[in-house]
């Protein structure tokens, strides 16, 4: 039986890695598994080598270099060849790139730099006796001449001093005012946005403004066509009037609940709604 207790409870607490509930950084797959504590959830997703995700934890585990470790450090980066900076003179405060830095936490700045550069120095090292390994020889960039470019042996020669000017085998045209359209022309109408007047569109609604503003145009082509030849709209032959919705129509009352304006109504009383707002604008001077 041991002496004393363990410090944490495997059965109360997760072991690492795992995120605690509130950390709302991203974890890999978290959105499509339920089921489990979020602790519990994420320590699975986290040692689960089906689960694609980054090699090193975003959280820092605490774990720093042993005794050997350290001695081994040190001569590394005290081996370092030419002029590079020493990792001692990197006082708190400067503002140059340490690469790996990112990856350590809760460490003061100069070990945070020696542990750094310590594992970028490993990682060149890797890559150079990986380099080694395969039958290209490897090339020192530091001493490899510099290459100069050379000139085409044979090059092309132009079959025109300028390029030919671009003819479209459609040329475009302006497609005019939509007052001077046809009325079976798709563009007869006015874009969203057109904050000008567009007559006949007052009493038009429940469709886009294209739509709208295009059953207007029709209906004034017609009037004025009408007016020019003296004829009646219903003697034109073939042309069929676009339906044209009201809002106050003569022969019928507004349904209930209708919560627009109404002229004269609020003068009115002792009716339904449907009688008082018969013919709503025929009545309102009466």
């Amino acid at each position: 039986m041991e002496e004393f207790p363990p410090k944490f409870s495997k059965i109360l607490v997760t072991p690492d890695p795992q995120y605690i509930p509130g950390y709302a950084g991203y974890c890999p797959q978290l959105k499509f598994n339920v089921g489990e504590t979020y602790g519990k959830m994420t320590a699975r997703l986290l040692t689960d080598p089906g689960v694609s995700r980054s090699r090193q934890l975003v959280l820092y585990n605490g774990n720093t270099s042993s005794g050997n470790d350290l001695e081994l450090r040190d001569k590394v980066l005290r081996s370092r060849p030419g002029n590079r900076r020493h990792p001692d003179g990197m006082l708190p405060g400067y503002t140059g790139f340490v690469p790996k830095s990112r990856n350590y936490f809760s460490l003061p700045y100069g070990e945070t730099c020696r542990e750094a550069l310590f594992e970028f120095e490993k990682d060149q090292e890797r890559r150079k006796s990986m380099a080694a390994s395969t039958d290209l020889p490897l090339v020192n960039y530091s001493t490899a001449p510099i290459s100069t470019k050379r000139a085409s042996s044979s090059p092309m020669t132009p079959i025109a001093r300028a390029p030919a000017p671009y003819i479209s085998p459609e040329r475009w045209m302006p497609l005019g005012s939509p007052y001077t359209m046809e009325s079976n022309n798709p563009n007869k109408c006015f874009i969203s946005g057109f904050t000008g007047f567009v007559p006949k569109a007052r009493f038009l609604f429940g469709s886009s403004f294209p739509t709208i503003t295009n059953k207007a145009l029709v209906q004034f082509d017609k009037e004025q066509r009408a007016k020019r030849s003296s004829v009646d709209l219903g003697d034109e032959e073939g042309v069929s009037l676009p339906s044209v919705s009201t809002i106050y129509p003569s022969n019928m009352g507004l349904l209930p609940c209708y919560t627009g304006h109404v002229p004269g109504y609020k003068f009115r009383y002792g009716q339904p709604f449907g009688q008082l707002t018969h013919n709503a604008l025929g009545s309102k001077g009466a």
